[in-house]
C-alpha cells in the first residue's frame, strides 16, 4: 500500500526545484501572507451561482468556510497527517505519502458533499480543484514558507474575529476578548511549567546538564487530534457535530464527556507514537553519554521516567480540560483550541532572533 501512495504522490505533488541558496525569513514570510490571502480569497468566493455562502461555525483545528470553494478547506491534509501514522510505515517518505491520502480525502469529500447532499455536480469540480491548489500551497510553503497553510489561515482567522470583537464596543464584545487575553496568558504560562532531570556525563562527571519534560507533554496534539476526527465525523453525519459545542446547554455535557476521553485516550497513546516514552528518552541520553545521577540500571530509569512522563500526560489533560471548561464559560471570540494554536505560533515566531527576519 505504501508504494501505491508514492506512485499517487508522484502524479498528484508538483516537485517544486530545490532553492540554491538559503531563503531569507522575510521571504518565507512574504510567502506565507500570499498563500494565506489565496486562501481567505476562496474563502469568499460561492461555489455556485445561486448558492449563497452559510455561516460557518468557528473550526477548532482546520479552516473551511461552508457554501465556498474552501467548503473542505484544509480538513482532509489535517486529519490525514493524523491517520498516517497509523496507515503508513514511519520512514522519510510518511510526510509524502500523508499529502497523497490528503488528496485522496478531498475527493471523496468532494464527491459525498457534491451527490450525497444533492448539490451541483460542477461543486466536485470545484472543490477537487481547490483541494489540488492546496496540497501546492502547502508543498511549497514546506521549504518556502514560516507557518504552515492551516495554522496561517486559522491564526488569520482568529485575528479576524479579535478585531471585530474590539470594534464591535459593547460590553459583551469587550469581555469577551479580555477573556481570550486571560486564556492566552494561562496557556503560556502552563506550557512553561516542565519537571526538571538533572543528568550527568558517563565519562565526564564533572560535567552535568538538566532535561526538562513539559508538564504539557504533549502540547495540544491531544487536542488538535481529537476535534480533527469530530469535524471529520461531523461533516460526514450531520448530528455529531453536537460534540463541537461549546455553549452553555446541555449538549455541552455530553460534548465535555467526550472531549475527556477523548483528550485521555490520545495523551495515553502519543509517547508511543512519537516515541517519547521512558525508554525511548533514556536511550536517547544514552547516545549522547548522560545518564541520571546516582542511578546503574537502565529499566529501573526508564521506569522512574515513565512515571514522570504518565505523571505529565495526566496534567496535559486536565489542563487542556480545565482551560476549555473556562472558555465555555467566559465565550472569547475564539475557541481555546484556536487560542493554542495562535500562541504557539505566536510563541514560535517571537522566540527566532530578530535578526533572522533579514538575513
Amino acid at each position: 500500500m505504501d508504494s501505491t501512495f508514492d506512485k499517487i504522490a508522484d502524479v498528484v505533488i508538483y516537485k517544486f526545484e530545490p532553492s540554491r541558496m538559503k531563503i531569507p525569513t522575510r521571504v518565507k514570510h512574504f510567502n506565507t501572507v500570499i498563500a494565506t490571502m489565496l486562501g481567505l480569497f476562496l474563502a469568499s468566493i460561492p461555489l455556485i451561482y445561486g448558492y449563497a455562502p452559510v455561516k460557518t461555525p468557528d473550526n477548532l483545528v482546520t479552516f473551511r468556510v461552508d457554501g465556498t470553494w474552501m467548503q473542505l478547506g484544509t480538513q482532509p491534509y489535517v486529519f490525514a497527517s493524523m491517520m498516517a501514522g497509523y496507515i503508513f510505515d514511519k520512514d522519510k517518505h510518511l510526510a509524502v505519502r500523508s499529502k497523497a491520502l490528503g488528496f485522496i480525502f478531498s475527493i471523496l469529500l468532494a464527491l459525498k458533499w457534491s451527490f450525497w447532499n444533492d448539490h451541483h455536480w460542477f461543486c466536485a469540480v470545484q472543490l477537487a480543484g481547490v483541494s489540488y491548489i492546496i496540497l501546492q500551497a502547502i508543498v511549497y510553503l514546506e521549504t518556502r514558507g514560516s507557518v504552515h497553510l492551516s495554522t496561517a489561515l486559522i491564526c488569520a482567522h482568529a485575528s479576524k474575529n479579535i478585531i471585530q470583537s474590539l470594534l464591535a464596543f459593547t460590553i459583551q464584545s469587550e469581555v469577551a476578548v479580555l477573556s481570550a487575553l486571560v486564556l492566552i496568558l494561562m496557556v503560556c504560562w502552563v506550557e512553561e511549567l516542565k519537571v526538571t532531570i538533572p543528568l550527568t556525563h558517563m565519562r565526564r562527571k564533572s560535567q552535568t546538564m538538566s532535561m526538562q519534560l513539559p508538564i504539557m507533554y504533549n502540547s495540544t496534539t491531544a487536542l488538535v487530534m481529537h476535534y480533527t476526527l469530530v469535524e471529520v465525523l461531523s461533516g460526514l453525519y450531520a448530528p455529531l457535530a453536537v460534540l463541537q459545542s461549546n455553549r452553555l446547554e446541555w449538549s455541552t455535557l455530553g460534548a465535555a464527556i467526550v472531549l475527556f476521553s477523548g483528550l485521555y485516550y490520545f495523551n495515553q497513546l502519543l509517547p508511543e507514537m512519537e516515541e517519547k516514552t521512558g525508554h525511548h528518552l533514556i536511550k536517547s541520553w544514552n547516545k549522547q553519554q548522560y545518564t541520571i545521577k546516582g542511578w546503574r540500571s537502565q529499566q529501573k530509569m526508564a521506569k522512574y521516567i515513565q512515571r514522570i512522563v504518565d505523571r505529565n500526560v495526566y496534567w496535559n489533560t486536565i489542563i487542556l480540560f480545565g482551560l476549555w471548561c473556562v472558555g465555555v464559560f467566559f465565550k472569547p471570540p475564539i475557541s481555546v483550541t484556536t487560542l493554542f494554536i495562535l500562541t504557539s505560533t505566536a510563541k514560535q515566531q517571537i522566540t527566532q532572533p530578530l535578526s533572522s527576519l533579514w538575513n
